[in-house]
């Protein structure tokens, strides 16, 4: 059967997450705000000794048990040293452009407990003091540093801010919901999969339905260094479906308003017969969807497969352009990917 989607209660959960800092490696805030939100939920959620969440949804049979995987860390930064004049040099959490940071706002997570804002700029970034050359010189982490919002230009005075090697670095979100249905924000990878599960089985619920499978949730904080779902599941799980962004871009198949499934990314091909059976389903349901190739990418399904986990693994996701950098998807996206993740968990 079809279930309705309440976008509108998933997009509002999504803008939240968004909001809420979780750079790799500091992710407990945004733990916190999906174990709240999925607390009416008939199941409990915990948090493991690695900082993700884990639960178990009682299914109609236990033949075949599911997961569910999304991930809630995202791109940042990491204080790699104090400059001689007071500003600090960055090191990278997760794989990202450092053209894309350049000019960004960010949120420095001191030692001592305190917040400072601050700017990610070029060590050239003023037009009327370097020549064009100097300007223009490739973006690297030597180039680049981080401007705090404080009275300081040395060392000493920046560390009596209680800032310290070691401490995170924000990126800002900037999340914006336009009239005419799209999202944009950083960090939309992979938030918006976590909306879509959260749409998904707030659907089954309000329709007093529950999977037919016992399904297990896990909400991952590794995935962008490549260790995020490599532990979690029961033994004798049979499915992970993995749920993360659909890559946007020339020479893509995916789109912002569908549902993609992926076929192969950078590790190899998912499983033959469980993409079948996400096909037949999506085709069932006529929900709108691409099958696509991402020849730079890795999820969390592939972490479990390489910790030796025995089951099949398959991969959805909303459709992000502009990956890694200042994103977008749209509601319609959103709206298809929990719909197929619904379709899934009742078939």
């Amino acid at each position: 059967m079809d279930i309705t989607i309440n976008v509108d209660k998933m997009v509002g959960f999504l803008k939240g997450l968004l909001n809420t800092p979780s750079p790799t490696g500091d992710t407990d805030r945004a733990i916190a705000y999906v174990q709240q939100a999925f607390a009416p939920f008939p199941f409990t959620l915990t948090v493991a000794p690695k900082g993700f969440l884990v639960g178990t949804w009682t299914g109609e049979e236990a033949t075949r048990p599911r997961a569910l995987t999304a991930h809630v860390d995202t791109l940042g930064a990491m204080v790699r040293e104090i400059k001689d004049n007071g500003r600090l040099r960055m090191t990278q959490l997760g794989g990202w452009s450092w053209t894309s940071v350049e000019g960004e706002g960010v949120t420095i997570f001191a030692s001592n407990g305190r917040t400072y804002r601050a700017t990610i700029l070029s060590t050239t970034a003023s037009i009327h003091a370097h020549t064009a050359k100097e300007r223009n010189e490739e973006r690297n982490d030597s180039n680049m540093e981080v401007r705090i919002d404080a009275r300081t230009r040395s060392r000493a005075e920046t560390e009596a801010l209680g800032i310290r090697v070691g401490d995170i670095i924000a990126f800002d979100p900037r999340v914006e919901e336009t009239d005419t249905g799209f999202i944009r924000s950083r960090h939309l990878d992979d938030k918006a999969s976590v909306a879509t599960i959260y749409g998904a089985i707030d659907a089954l619920v309000q329709a007093g339905l529950r999977p037919r499978q016992d399904t297990t949730i896990h909400i991952s904080n590794y995935e962008e260094v490549g260790h995020g779902a490599a532990a979690g599941f029961p033994a004798n799980l049979h499915d992970l479906l993995t749920i993360d962004m659909a890559v946007v871009a020339p020479r893509q198949t995916s789109d912002e308003y569908t549902v993609t499934i992926c076929a192969k990314d950078n590790a190899g091909p998912y499983h033959l017969g469980f993409r079948r059976e996400l096909e037949t389903l999506a085709t069932a349901h006529q929900i709108p969807y691409h099958t696509d190739v991402y020849p730079y990418y890795g999820s969390d399904g592939e972490s479990y497969w390489r910790a030796g986990g025995n089951v099949r693994v398959a991969l959805i996701g909303p459709g992000v352009d502009a990956s890694h950098h200042y994103e977008r998807t749209h509601r319609d996206s959103l709206e298809h990917t929990a719909r197929l993740i619904a379709a899934y968990l009742l078939s």
